[in-house]
């Protein structure tokens, strides 16, 4: 598989890796893999070393192994990285020779975003570390997105704080209305974001200019419309409305919206509202704050659909668009752990496209690729939803048929290999190309192994090839 090309450069961002591996050759291996990506790498042996390189150093990206010298292992550290202040914002890859389904699970909930079994396989990690070099960039905006809105939300309160002090004032002492109606007007011109105050009717009793860009509206309509239908939200006439919640007692509410642009693009605001009251205590209405978080938002989906894509890519060939041969490997494990466990029959096929080297040789291998993405459709087009395809290397494929006899699965061969046959290809403009395929099927025994499983499914392969081609063997 081929690595992700990107633009992004950790050299120019001045992005820092910290590597914790106990092994040293491997510690020096990924250093230097790590390096020529143009990270600042600190590199260590424990994860006492790792927390003391980690508080000099701050770096954005994490690789670390399970096994560590000392008393902690690597989910330990994890943890605890996670718990420090720039730990929300790190990206980090475990790297281990423990990669069962439950492992992982336990990497993820220790707060490690990537996993990696051990050996090492550049192509994989290359993958991974550019993935990485845009996951912390997008981290970094996200964090500085959380630290402007902290900042806000202080300014905000702050900002509150004044007008109900520059309200109680101008209703309690009269000599100083004046000069709170100057403080008023000063928050209200001043503040970022939008600011404004909603009677108990939900009328607009007072708003600020940065309001009513976000909500589009002019100061006649702000005069005479309800807040709800100036700045509609999904929360409006609900249980979940800022107001409602604040008349049954509630002293702040907080939350996050939806809207649409004028374009049909979404919008999220944050929302922080709270109790506006007289002289008297008595409730007027509410206060409220609102922010535009649609960056900060935008950031964080990208993240998630960068770390949905890196998945992607470590388990699909992305020519055929089946799993690759690592995906296969687990999962040929998996299955055969099911076959024993519950004695259920299970079915492996092995195929390879006849005479591929002289059609490459021929029509080079653009058009190779071509009759192997072919192959990955038809292959895909010809199973359940439970079966699972791979593209094991070259132009060989793998199929584990759970639930299903040897008898079964021949039938499902044959379907795949008369509907390939029926394949026309036209490598050149006058000229058209059939190719076919030769398959191995084979049914798991419950007394053998993974590896002789595969090899009596490749054996029959070949004795299709030595049989003529064009044809499968069940034995």
């Amino acid at each position: 598989m081929d690595a992700v090309v990107s633009d992004c450069s950790p050299q120019k961002a001045g992005f820092r890796a910290l590597i914790v591996e106990d092994q040293a050759p491997v510690r020096a291996l990924l250093t230097r893999m790590v390096e020529s990506r143009g990270y600042e790498v600190v590199a260590c042996a424990s994860a006492e070393e790792a927390m003391a390189a980690f508080a000099e150093a701050q770096p954005q990206l994490i690789l670390v192994d399970w096994v560590l010298q000392g008393g902690e292992d690597g989910l330990v550290l994890s943890r605890r990285l996670r718990a420090t202040e720039q730990g929300r914002y790190l990206t980090i890859l475990m790297i281990s020779g423990r990669d069962h389904p439950e492992d992982i699970a336990l990497a993820t909930e220790a707060g490690v975003n990537y996993f990696m079994a051990k050996p090492i396989e550049k192509n994989v990690l290359d993958i991974w570390l550019s993935v990485a070099c845009r996951q912390i960039g997008e981290s970094l905006r996200r964090r500085e997105d959380d630290l402007a809105l902290v900042k806000f939300q202080e300014e905000l309160e702050e900002n509150n704080r004044q007008l109900e002090e520059a309200v109680s004032r101008a209703n309690q002492l009269a000599m100083e209305a004046e000069q709170a109606y100057i403080e008023i007007n000063q928050i209200f011109k001043t503040v970022a974001g939008g600011i404004l105050l909603i009677d108990k009717e939900r009328n607009l009793l007072r708003c600020n200019e940065s309001f009513l860009k976000m909500a589009g509206a002019d100061r006649e309509k702000a005069r005479v419309g309800k807040c709800y239908e100036i700045f509609h939200s999904s929360a409006c006439g609900t249980d979940a409305c800022p107001l409602e919640k604040i008349k049954k007692g509630e002293r702040r509410v907080e939350s996050e919206i939806e809207k649409q642009a004028e374009d049909g693009s979404p919008l999220y605001y944050h929302v922080i509202s709270s109790p506006f009251r007289g002289p008297a205590g008595d409730l007027i209405g509410i206060v409220e704050h609102i922010v535009d978080i649609t960056e900060r938002v935008k950031a964080e989906k990208a993240l998630a659909e960068s770390e949905r894509r890196y998945r992607e890519l470590s388990t699909v060939d992305e020519l055929t668009k089946l799993y690759n041969k690592r995906y296969f490997n687990k999962q040929l494990l998996l299955e055969v752990a099911r076959s024993k466990r519950y004695g259920t029959p299970l079915a492996l096929m092995l195929m390879d496209i006849d005479n591929f080297k002289h059609h490459n040789d021929t029509y080079g291998h653009a058009d190779g690729d071509r009759v192997l993405a072919r192959l990955g459709k038809v292959i895909a087009d010809a199973l359940r939803t439970n079966d699972i395809p791979c593209r094991y290397g070259g132009e060989e494929f793998t199929i584990i048929l759970p639930n299903t006899s040897g008898e079964n699965a021949v039938v499902v061969a044959e379907r795949i290999r008369a509907r390939f046959a029926n394949e026309v290809f036209f490598p050149r403009a006058d000229e058209q190309v059939q190719k076919t395929v030769s398959i191995g099927v084979t049914e798991y025994r419950g007394d053998e192994t993974e590896e002789s499983f595969l090899e009596r499914a490749d054996h029959n392969m070949y004795q299709a090839k030595q049989g003529g081609k064009n044809r499968y063997v069940l034995k």
